[in-house]
């Protein structure tokens, strides 16, 4: 663990916010791949299958551990080692975002082109997100990394609650192009703070001489030689692996089951993400004050009761009344909320902060893998053993985990 330092001359609300911000910008696209895309396919009538298989246009996410050692060790010195990618990425995002405008499934336009920019827009985004997290170890000190992470996932969700709650839910009036619009004014607005930021003003050391690209990989080596690196690298991976398969095909059930798009906006996305940032927020204070594992036992544990109380749901006979849906999606965005501001504290408490942009985009995409893996063939075992065998499934990984946590805690020295 590094030395506690100072965090420069810029202050750490200022710094929080900047971050915010900047995780912000991440999650609209995020929030469109997972709630809007799939829901405007299936009203064109796109199977299950195809839906979850649409989940692989995040491959950049992760596969971004390839291209993480250039952003650490290339950069323009005058706008600043960070800056150089983000601000970059920022304005091709924009860029791609007014162009998603004009790619409305519904319109009868090839899919393909539709797809590829998708890719674009993610390939984009997974860049800039390897300047931030760059960022985010340069400028955090230990004791602040609960609250930076607080801040990271809050504003990444606060991302995906503008794109799959408030503009799904008016998506009736905007549309497919005035939602790709919005998150490209939402962009245009975050892209000034980002570049007033003094970026080596806020650092908590004097930047030094950049690393080779040899010698970045070689950092990679080191890291996975720790004792108990393997088993952390299972924690991480797994640790969204049951809730990432409800989540791909939960709105899919509601739709299939009478629910509308709107409604299903504000539900999932509105008031199911406000929970999600209110209980990022309860998560990093956690984060603050337990130590790493029994946090992520604890955590792991509340946050399997929604998931098999959701895994019931497609048992009972329909249509399903809001009173119920309501309490239980709720409480599933809140404890699921709650956990990923702690992995991602265990996750930067790994890293070296002479590459942290390279190490925590590794782990990253362990992180991930696991996700993705489990998303993309969420739509096939819906088809194949139903919402409720999925569900089932889902809730059973997730009250798995938290014991592989409890059984690493003997074992796990980093």
């Amino acid at each position: 663990m590094q030395p506690e330092t100072r965090g420069g001359t810029v202050s750490l609300p200022r710094r929080l916010l900047t971050l915010f911000l900047l995780y912000t910008v991440q999650g609209l696209p995020y929030g469109f791949l997972v709630s809007v895309l799939p829901l405007f396919l299936r009203e064109s009538g796109w199977s299950r299958t195809f839906i979850g298989l649409s989940s692989v246009l995040g491959l950049p996410w992760f596969l971004k551990p390839l291209w993480a050692p250039l952003v650490d060790r290339y950069s323009f010195p005058a706008l600043g080692r960070r800056k150089s990618w983000v601000i970059p990425c920022t304005g091709l995002l924009l860029a791609c975002f007014l162009l998603l405008g004009t790619q409305s499934p519904a319109e009868g336009r090839s899919l393909l082109a539709l797809f590829l920019l998708v890719l674009a827009i993610n390939l984009v985004t997974a860049t800039q997100d390897i300047a931030v997290d760059g960022l985010a170890v340069d400028i955090l000190s230990p004791r602040e990394r609960g609250q930076g992470n607080a801040a990271q996932v809050v504003g990444f969700k606060a991302g995906m609650l503008l794109t799959g709650g408030l503009l799904l839910g008016l998506s009736g009036t905007l549309g497919w192009k005035g939602i790709s619009w919005c998150m490209a004014g939402i962009t245009a607005c975050v892209l000034v703070p980002a570049i007033l930021y003094p970026e080596r003003e806020g650092s908590l050391r004097e930047p030094s001489t950049p690393l080779t690209i040899g010698e970045i990989w070689r950092s990679l080596l080191d890291l996975a030689r720790r004792p108990g690196f393997a088993l952390a690298l299972l924690l991480i991976g797994t640790y969204k692996l049951g809730e990432a398969g409800v989540d791909a095909m939960y709105k899919v059930f509601l739709l299939d089951g009478g629910l509308s798009v709107s409604r299903i906006g504000v539900l999932c996305g509105g008031w199911g993400m406000a929970f999600s940032l209110a209980g990022s927020l309860l998560g990093g204070w956690v984060a603050q004050r337990t130590g790493r594992l029994e946090a992520l036992s604890r955590v792991g544990l509340l946050r399997a009761l929604p998931l098999a109380a959701i895994a019931v749901l497609p048992f009972l006979p329909g249509p399903l009344p809001l009173w119920l849906l309501y309490p239980v999606t709720l409480a599933e965005h809140l404890a699921g909320g709650m956990i990923t501001p702690i992995v991602f504290a265990f996750m930067m408490d790994l890293c070296d902060k002479r590459v942290g942009a390279t190490h925590y985009t590794a782990l990253s995409a362990v992180e991930l893998c696991g996700k993705m893996g489990m998303s993309a063939a969420s739509g096939l075992l819906a088809d194949r053993i139903g919402y409720g065998g999925l569900f089932c499934l889902g809730a059973g990984i997730s009250v798995l985990w938290p014991v592989l946590v409890l059984v690493s805690r003997k074992s796990l020295r980093l």
